[in-house]
This record gives structure tokens, C-alpha cells and sequence, in this order.
């Protein structure tokens, strides 16, 4: 199964452990990071974030349209991205995994 990568310390996430970041302000959406939730072990999650999703939410579908819902509907309220590699790169770490669970769905047994 694909693995979530800390954008903050470079190690495995568990789904469990996990959290989506990301700073909004009045009108751009940035700094998307995949990281640790905050605990006693680890600290990854960016101070300057203001905006969060846990992993195991979006690893779901429901948790994932949610997400992309979300960024469509700022993005129809004019919002932009003020950095969109961050994005991108937070995108593909969850679309490998949806990818893998459909393909599990579908196997034959």
C-alpha cells in the first residue's frame, strides 16, 4: 500500500497520525503540507497554518471530495493559490493511495 510521507521530517505517516495543513488568508490559499499531528514525540505541524484536515478524512472518499469541494468552492469566491507545488505535491501522495485502495476494491479474489 502507498505510504504518506511528513513534508516536515521526511518519515512514514500513519493514516491515523497524520494531518493536512494549510494557510488561508483574505484571499489565497497556500502552503499545503502533509505532515505529523503535533504530540509529545513529534512537532511538524506548520505554526503558521490556519486551516486542517486529518489524514484519515481524506484517505475516505467522502473525506476526500469534501476537500476538493472546498478548494473549488474558494476558488469560485476568488480566492487563488499562492502556492501551488504544495498542493500538487500533497495531491499526489492522496491520489496514489485512492488509486491503490480502488484497485484493491476491484480485484478478483
Amino acid at each position: 500500500m502507498s505510504r504518506f510521507v511528513c513534508d516536515v521530517c521526511g518519515k512514514e505517516i500513519a493514516v491515523h497520525e497524520g494531518i493536512l495543513t494549510w494557510a488561508r488568508d483574505e484571499e489565497t490559499l497556500s502552503n499545503f503540507m502533509l505532515t505529523h499531528q503535533n504530540s509529545p514525540e513529534r512537532k511538524c505541524q506548520p505554526k503558521e497554518n490556519n486551516r486542517y484536515k486529518d489524514l484519515y478524512t481524506l484517505t475516505m472518499i467522502n473525506g476526500y471530495m469534501e476537500f476538493i469541494n472546498y478548494l473549488v468552492d474558494r476558488w469560485e469566491s476568488g480566492f487563488y493559490l499562492k502556492d501551488v507545488e504544495s498542493l500538487k505535491k500533497v495531491l499526489e501522495q492522496l491520489n496514489l493511495h485512492m488509486h491503490e485502495k480502488l484497485i484493491l476494491l476491484t480485484e478478483d479474489e
